[in-house]
């Protein structure tokens, strides 16, 4: 616990800084990608595919994970040369991935590509695997996460960015409380043993509540000199009903990471934040909820 709390005491502030300040766009872009990079690496590490020769794999998908996050924000506009999406604030009712789906299927051709020659019976299977892999972390978590920046351009982007980290992260919070103190009937002994009844039901008592706070201090304008002046304008019953909805993915997302981590047998994605573990860690229950998020915010407003 006191390793968690130091972690989140030097890297929490930076955080919201660079996630809110319109003026360091730029570091948020770069920070998205970041998040969605290490994710895919330490997946690719935990699946052992650096040691399996297969690092021409693995740095094409990189490539492709930036390639595919300057189309993802810049959209037909790349096809002009402008790139102003990547350092201002340009706010848009319907930002769009459409080009950025087209790059799943140049990735997969690519990696066919490079993977089809060489290819002997002893390494076909585990090439076969780095290939799928790559395309798991290209489209999970690459696309997962890049909503983030969808959303943060969206009118009540801050707002919505806001709202989902709290209900992923405080949630988590409350079912390890919840769970640790009373849990003692078992949710899955298979993908993640700690996981309790109990626990679960304390991530919807303890996120509701938060949401509803939320809800009453950005409607009162408590919010604005962070946030902006376009909050969203969603009802009590609506903030109730999408906070349960958004802790469910939240929950959903951390159990499929733990399924991953159990599939390959390590107990964290890696060792870069002590007490938390790696990127993937932290942001598992945010990489599903953010697409998710995204297109039920989209419908609303």
């Amino acid at each position: 616990m006191k390793k968690r709390l130091i972690s989140v005491v030097f890297t929490l502030p930076l955080f919201c800084i660079i996630l809110l300040y319109d003026k360091v766009i730029y570091l948020f872009h770069l920070l998205i990608l970041s998040i969605s990079i290490f994710s895919a690496s330490e997946i690719f590490y935990m699946a052992k595919v650096h040691r399996q020769k297969n690092l021409r794999t693995v740095i094409t998908t990189m490539i492709a994970m930036v390639l595919g996050y300057v189309i993802t924000m810049c959209g037909v506009n790349i096809l002009r040369g402008d790139f102003s999406n990547l350092y201002k604030i340009i706010e848009t009712k319907n930002p769009s991935m459409d080009l950025s789906l087209v790059m799943v299927f140049a990735l997969i051709a690519t990696l066919f590509i490079i993977n089809m020659f060489k290819v002997n019976i002893s390494t076909f299977e585990e090439k076969g695997r780095a290939i799928l892999t790559a395309v798991f972390c290209f489209i999970y978590v690459g696309l997962g996460v890049w909503h983030i920046s969808l959303m943060r351009f969206m009118p009540s982007g801050k707002y919505y960015i806001v709202f989902i980290l709290l209900c992923s992260w405080l949630s988590d919070t409350g079912g390890y409380i919840v769970g640790r103190k009373l849990g003692k009937h078992k949710l899955s002994n298979s993908a993640s043993p700690n996981k309790s009844y109990e626990g679960l039901v304390g991530m919807f008592l303890f996120t509701i509540p938060i949401g509803i706070l939320y809800y009453f201090l950005y409607s009162k304008g408590y919010l604005v000199n962070i946030l902006g002046h376009n909050p969203p304008n969603f009802s009590i019953e609506q903030i109730i009903l999408l906070t349960s909805i958004f802790t469910l993915t939240g929950f959903l997302g951390d159990m499929g990471e733990s399924l991953i981590k159990r599939m390959y047998d390590t107990k964290d994605s890696s060792k870069l934040f002590p007490g938390h573990g790696g990127v993937f860690d932290i942001f598992d229950s945010v990489i599903l909820t953010a697409p998710i998020s995204y297109y039920i915010f989209l419908l609303l407003q």
